[in-house]
């Protein structure tokens, strides 16, 4: 801060001003010390019109300062009321010309403020930069969700408070709207069916700031038709403003896909519980097949072996031989012990069941011979031959059947 006389001669320096300029540079005008592009105080007064801030560049430095004159008038002159030790103009004190004798409410003093610019560049470089930093980062930011918002698969809207549609990506428009009758100004209840739309509306008055809903609905196209979605909603509080983002995933494709898998698991568990019922059968069978087995073994291999132990025949005792290998060989053939075999349960009848006795009667009538012929081969009566045949058609199971006894046992070649 300067202050001059009415000529613009510098009288002295405020308290943000150089301490020792009014001693050095006393006399020098206020626009020679601020290196001003004038010669005169008219000039300077007409560039730099008194009441104004003006921006100088400063001479023989780099940036600028800001420049303001403040004219005092009716100030007396220097002449008139500064004293003597404050106007030394140089260092001999040989007097000057007489001032003029103007009165002092004729003349005008000036303060003259000159701020050095060069802060308040550099921190509006430095405010710029951020500023230039912070509009980038939200331009890429705006670009990135651009991408993101019309990249994605899925439909997404944009709402505001009023429930409207003000921006959908371009898979929205797929799914929601393929006729591209638009979908920004619509509401977005509209787009579900109607049993829908009031929990929607709900969400959406409820939903808090940050908050996410997601739920399982069915939307409608323009011509009606159905289809469901997986919806997810988050509610963005901004700055005077609140925005919802909402997201939906066409579900029609999982839907057919889970009504197949329901379908496949219940064929599923319908050949699981046919199964289940044939390895029970199974199992029953496998205990009805054993159970036979150990009846078959306590009724014929048994009695068989034992009889085979006690009979001194050789023929007789081959005999019972092969009916137990015919026997465990019917086993191995059927895979049941209940399983037809005609033969070898006439053979096990013929040895267990017969007596020896009976069993050669048997031998002889297989091999042609008539009841008298058995009779005299066996040194015995008519009558007892009779009795040994009814005896051996009881015990072979062939009562009151029309096969006569030589004919069924010339269908077994056990006697051979």
């Amino acid at each position: 801060m300067f202050f001059a006389d009415a000529d613009g001669g510098v009288l002295g320096v405020g308290r943000g001003g150089s301490g020792g300029l009014s001693r050095e540079r006393a006399g020098e005008t206020f626009w020679e010390v601020l290196g001003l592009p004038v010669r005169s105080l008219e000039q300077a007064l007409e560039r730099f019109p008194p009441g104004r801030v003006h921006e100088v560049r400063a001479t023989g430095r780099k940036g600028t300062f800001a420049l303001r004159i403040i004219a005092l008038p009716g100030c007396p002159s220097p002449a008139d009321s500064r004293p003597q030790s404050d106007i030394q103009a140089g260092p001999s004190a040989e007097p000057g010309p007489a001032a003029r004798p103007d009165s002092a409410a004729d003349r005008a003093a000036y303060v003259i403020i000159a701020t050095d610019n060069r802060p308040i560049v550099q921190l509006r470089e430095v405010y710029t930069e951020r500023i230039g930093e912070n509009i980038q980062a939200l331009e890429n930011s705006i670009h990135l969700f651009g991408a993101m918002f019309d990249g994605v698969q899925d439909a997404m809207l944009l709402l505001a408070q009023d429930r409207v549609v003000h921006a959908a990506n371009p898979q929205a428009g797929k799914l929601l709207d393929p006729r591209d009758k638009g979908l920004v100004g619509r509401l977005v209840t509209t787009l579900f069916q109607v049993e829908d739309r009031d929990a929607i509306a709900e969400k959406l008055a409820r939903l808090k700031d940050g908050g996410r809903w997601t739920s399982r609905r069915t939307c409608l196209r323009p011509d009606g038709e159905a289809f469901p979605v997986e919806l997810a909603l988050w509610r963005i509080d901004l700055q005077g403003f609140t925005l919802y983002h909402m997201v939906l995933r066409d579900l029609t494709a999982q839907t057919l896909l889970e009504k197949g898998l329901r379908r496949k698991r219940a064929e599923v568990e319908g050949m699981s519980l046919a199964l289940r019922n044939v390895v029970r059968s199974t199992e029953k069978e496998k205990e009805q097949v054993r159970e036979a087995m150990l009846r078959e073994v306590r009724a014929v291999i048994l009695p068989a072996l034992e009889r085979m132990a006690g009979e001194e025949s050789l023929e007789l005792r081959n005999g019972l031989k092969a009916m137990i290998e015919e026997r465990i060989t019917a086993f191995s053939d059927t895979g049941s012990a209940t399983g037809p075999n005609t033969q070898a349960d006439a053979s096990a009848n013929l040895l267990l069941k017969l007596t020896p006795r009976e069993i050669e009667v048997c031998r002889l009538i297989r091999m042609g011979a008539g009841t008298q012929q058995v009779a005299e081969l066996l040194n015995t009566s008519f009558d007892t031959i009779q009795t040994h045949r009814k005896n051996i058609r009881r015990k072979l199971g062939l009562r009151g059947r029309r096969i006569s006894l030589s004919s069924f046992l010339q269908q077994h070649n056990f006697f051979e």
